[in-house]
């Protein structure tokens, strides 16, 4: 017998088949795949999971409807500007015959610094303004197989008018409760209580809706330069040193003492002087913009400037529409004129875009957040945040010694300390901090995590009728100035210093008076003009002048009552969104059924692509918007 081994070819059962019969098997294996991938694709859309397109504007900014990316031409922040009003290669029959080109959008207010652009195809830089069409989501059908409709979550459902049309909106009011909306804010009685409770936000749909007032990394230095006036400031000396690109500020104060301390030098913390840097809600016009784009003061404005209450103001909702006729001349647009402007030594003809008076936010907001970098360059001392609203101070205090945060609450007449907690913020380094003071409640969070206070920075008890947190209060001078960050013995350094507000829900039933909450809008000012420059400076001098303010704090207020299985639905965009606030002036329900319910919004799969380099084909992953939706 040999020892030889002997070498095993591998078997090929493919080629050892005849042709006809291995043509026919990968033939099969790829209709087997087909059918599995098509099965699949049927089943995730039946059951699990299902693709939609955004296509209004009713939830922005939270998601896109059809829209322009702006970059501001002043002070480069990127906002969008709904372009949901654009209907592309369509054409609208008139009454006589002739036909009307579709509307566009060709102007849009910076959110940041307020400049109207304009976003004409004929701008004086021919830069192209495209629009985009709306996000595209992936939705969990399957959602409510396991567990009920929840309170704050994106929704979609059917349309109760229209069955066979899907909206998208927030659920906040869910069955067997009765959902007041009052102040901006949501409030919920259950069956079998007598008493409203105001409904708060979990923090990634708090951080999903809110909505910036104030991006302190888009300062414009040339602004310093010509006098106008800085939104952050000292207040009483000029202990803060600003940094050279206006961007962030440094104070060491680990030595400076107030004016009676009896021994100087002194480590007592209660004898170290407070140094406070002041934000002004500076708001400019469009009269104003027109002066400092040609770098000079406004007329008007070079002595003394007035800032304004923060207001429910979304630049999405700031789109000029322009609308052509057949005969391709302009048949509205009342906002724009091409002046002669000097700018940088050039001279030459602009287009001049006033604010839309239909983006004009008219509600004000006093639930507010603020967030900074804080960089701690030696620890000790006291770091400190303030917010205002309705002439009450709201405090976080932080030792960076200890770590220990302290929140407190004080009016002109009394004053008390509200909750403590333990943080990491007591070494030299740097932190995330945000302090917020919204829905009748201090919340700070740290480097994205939330400090547990163990609900005693809720202040709703506390808001009683002709107590200093009543919810009728109105505002006061104070509130011109909302934000301050202060130290008191501390050396530090503050950037990416951001002013946000809470989204805020217009209490209205009647399209007729949608946009204010107000018993008296300020357009009542207005002394019945429609004149846009008028509309603008009028709304302007009311947010900035307290003798206008009696009415404030006296806003509407809607109740909806819900069932069994109905639900109440919101958008995130209040003043341009029709949903159940408005659907009973179509005879419809304010509610939705829960058989009518689809599933909840998980995630932004495809916002508008990148642009080919070159051309106008956005097909290139725009990897940076794909979000998680709250």
């Amino acid at each position: 017998m040999s020892n030889k081994k002997t070498k095993t070819e591998p078997v090929n059962f493919q080629t050892n088949l005849p042709d006809n019969i291995s043509g026919v098997r990968i033939i099969r294996e790829y209709v087997e795949a087909l059918v599995v991938a098509l099965a699949l694709a049927f089943f995730l859309k039946a059951f699990a999971a299902e693709a939609y397109l955004i296509p209004t504007g009713s939830m922005a900014s939270t998601l896109m409807g059809r829209h322009k990316d702006v970059c501001c031409e002043i002070c480069g922040y990127q906002f969008q500007v709904n372009a949901s009003e654009e209907l592309e290669d369509q054409q609208h029959l008139n009454i006589d015959g002739s036909t009307t080109t579709p509307p566009r959008v060709v102007g849009g207010t910076c959110p940041q610094c307020r400049h109207t652009m304009y976003l004409g195809s004929d701008n004086v830089d021919r830069k192209n303004f495209n629009s985009f069409n709306g996000d595209r989501i992936f939705v969990n059908k399957s959602q409510f197989d396991f567990t009920n409709p929840r309170r704050w979550h994106v929704t979609v459902f059917r349309y109760p008018g229209k069955p066979q049309i899907n909206y998208i909106k927030r659920l906040v009011g869910v069955e067997n409760e009765t959902v007041r909306i009052e102040h901006g804010d949501i409030f919920v009685r259950r069956n079998g209580e007598t008493e409203f409770e105001i409904q708060r936000k979990p923090l990634p749909q708090l951080r999903a809706m809110l909505r910036i007032v104030d991006d302190n990394d888009y300062v414009i230095p040339e602004l310093h330069d010509i006098g106008w006036f800085d939104k952050w400031s000292n207040v009483a000396s000029e202990s803060w040193k600003r940094s050279s690109d206006f961007k962030s500020f440094s104070i060491d104060a680990t030595d400076v003492t107030s004016d009676d301390d009896p021994q100087p030098n002194s480590s007592s913390k209660n004898l170290l002087s407070e140094h406070w840097l002041e934000y002004s809600n500076i708001v400019p016009t469009s009269d104003d913009w027109f002066s400092l784009k040609q770098q000079r003061l406004p007329p008007v404005r070079n002595k003394e400037y007035n800032p304004q209450l923060v207001t429910d103001f979304i630049s999405y909702n700031s789109g000029i529409v322009r609308y052509l006729d057949y005969t391709g001349a302009i048949r509205l647009e009342p906002e724009i004129s091409t002046p002669t402007i000097t700018r940088n030594g050039i001279t030459r003809q602009e287009h001049f875009c006033r604010q839309s008076t239909n983006g004009i936010g008219l509600n004000w907001v006093g639930d507010l957040a603020t967030s900074v970098n804080l960089n701690i360059k030696k620890p000790q001392g006291v770091f400190m945040l303030s917010l205002v609203k309705g002439g009450v101070n709201f405090l976080c205090k932080i030792d960076l010694t200890t770590g220990n945060a302290a929140l407190s609450i004080s009016g002109k007449t009394e004053s008390f300390e509200l909750a403590t907690a333990q943080t990491q913020v007591r070494l030299n380094g740097n932190y995330e901090i945000m302090f917020c003071n919204i829905d009748e409640e201090l919340r700070l969070i740290i480097d994205g995590k939330e400090i547990n206070f163990k609900s005693k920075n809720r202040y709703d008890k506390f808001c009683k009728e002709n107590s200093m947190l009543d919810r009728n209060r109105r505002p006061d001078r104070s509130d011109l100035k909302p934000a301050r960050i202060g130290v008191s013995g501390a050396a530090v350094e503050v950037s990416k210093i951001k002013i946000w507000r809470d989204m805020y829900y217009i209490a209205c039933n009647d399209a007729n008076r949608s946009h204010c909450d107000l018993l008296v809008s300020p357009m009542n000012f207005v002394r019945n003009s429609y004149a846009a420059d008028e509309i603008e400076r009028s709304v302007n001098s009311f947010f900035s002048n307290p003798e206008y303010w009696e009415t404030l704090g006296k806003t509407r207020a809607v109740e909806f009552r819900l069932g069994k299985d109905q639900f109440l639905m919101l958008g995130d965009n209040s003043a341009k969104s029709k949903d159940s606030r408005l659907w009973t002036e179509d005879d419809i329900p304010h509610y939705v059924e829960r058989k009518m319910l689809i599933g909840e919004a998980m995630f932004v799969y495809w916002p508008h692509g990148l642009r080919i380099f070159g051309t106008n084909v956005a097909i290139i992953p725009n990897f940076k918007k794909m979000r998680r939706i709250y």
